[in-house]
């Protein structure tokens, strides 16, 4: 909704939640729960320029995009693609029938071990597993499909792609930060992040979109190991979170992108060497609780009201935050810019102080994976 709104889009949302951060953010807010059927939401649907889907409930983007051909809507997803892409297990089968590295199966692999879904994004249910007895508590009442796979250090890096048939235009690489809970809590971008794999990982994006047939945009998430690039996750839709990320380091708006695309049939050039991009940005999230500042994941997010976007607020560039309405206990979205990464890293912790000073912290915190 944000990159919708600095593309001075009118934009309305609809979800069956009547408590969905991005209300407050939005022009119109319809709480609708699309599978009810009826003609109103038919109608309702008809009278936009683009449906852009944001959830993964599969019988809901079944549904958009059967009403987005019958009422000549472009849907902005490609469900063949996102159905490949939403399962882990399907995805595996595709990187290893075409040569695509990715971490280790369990059980060629020795501990540690990543426990995830199959069918749940982001970092729903991973789990982090250092020896049997772990495993087998993890796997024990288990009803759903899991993923095992070696725990690999290193860098993590996405890059989204759009792409017509398969034919590719690659954006750029962000590096992605994790709390204890491997929940993405910062992205970072700008002219030195990710440059040394970016030619790489945009010939991977370019292979991997060729592979699916893609049409729309793809998210893929890599673990660079030093000596090869491996792909954790694709995900065959808009990701929720380094796009802001890349618009405030190189203005390209995604949402945008994607518009031009579904509405005109226009991709954006495809780049002919890595665009180190004007700014450096860091894209986090922050809780203030019982006290605490803390660094977290985007799961923070979830039914927080009352969301305003405050342009220099703290010695950020931009702060999307109820902190108004509960300045006790109140979430944030930061983003800061500067021209070089370690200028960006010297504004962001400064805001930070200014942060525990304006509300009192008694402490900071931002744990990670290695706390685990």
């Amino acid at each position: 909704m944000y990159l919708a709104l600095q593309a001075k889009f009118e934009v309305a949302l609809i979800d069956k939640d009547p408590l969905v951060p991005a209300r407050s953010l939005v022009d119109e807010f319809y709480q609708l729960n699309l599978l009810d059927g009826g003609r109103l939401n038919e109608a309702l649907l008809s009278e936009f320029d683009l449906i852009l889907p944001a959830t993964e409930n599969y019988a809901t983007l079944e549904w958009l995009n059967r009403m987005g051909r019958k009422h000549n809507v472009p849907v902005a997803l490609d469900l063949p693609a996102y159905t490949i892409s939403s399962t882990k297990i399907k995805s595996n089968e595709l990187f290893a029938q075409n040569g695509i590295a990715r971490p280790e199966p369990w059980p060629d692999c020795g501990f540690p071990v990543i426990v995830k879904p199959s069918g749940l994004s982001g970092s729903a249910g991973v789990m982090k597993v250092t020896d049997q007895a772990q495993l087998e508590d993890a796997l024990r009442g288990q009803g759903i499909d899991l993923v095992i796979e070696a725990y690999l250090a290193g860098p993590s890096y996405s890059l989204e792609v759009i792409a017509d048939s398969g034919k590719c235009a690659g954006l750029q690489v962000t590096e992605l930060n994790f709390d204890a809970g491997f929940d993405c809590k910062r992205v970072l971008a700008g002219p030195l992040t990710g440059a040394g794999v970016a030619s790489a990982f945009i010939d991977l994006g370019e292979r991997i979109a060729a592979v699916i047939n893609l049409s729309g945009i793809m998210d893929i998430e890599v673990i660079d190991t030093g000596k090869e690039l491996k792909v954790l996750e694709i995900d065959a839709r808009l990701p929720s979170q380094t796009p802001s990320a890349v618009y405030h380091s190189t203005k390209t708006n995604m949402v945008e992108l994607l518009a031009d695309y579904w509405i005109n049939g226009k991709l954006p050039p495809r780049p002919s060497q890595h665009d180190p991009g004007g700014r450096a940005v860091i894209y986090e999230h922050l809780r203030l609780k019982n006290g605490i500042l803390e660094v977290s994941g985007e799961h923070i997010l979830v039914g927080a009201q009352s969301l305003k976007v405050y342009r220099d607020k703290f010695s950020t560039d931009v702060f999307i935050s109820n902190f108004e309405e509960c300045p006790d206990d109140w979430v944030a979205t930061a983003i800061y810019t500067e021209n070089t990464e370690a200028q960006v890293w010297g504004t962001r912790n400064r805001a930070v102080k200014i942060m525990q000073q304006a509300f009192k912290a008694k402490s900071y915190y931002d744990p990670d994976p290695l706390s685990v």
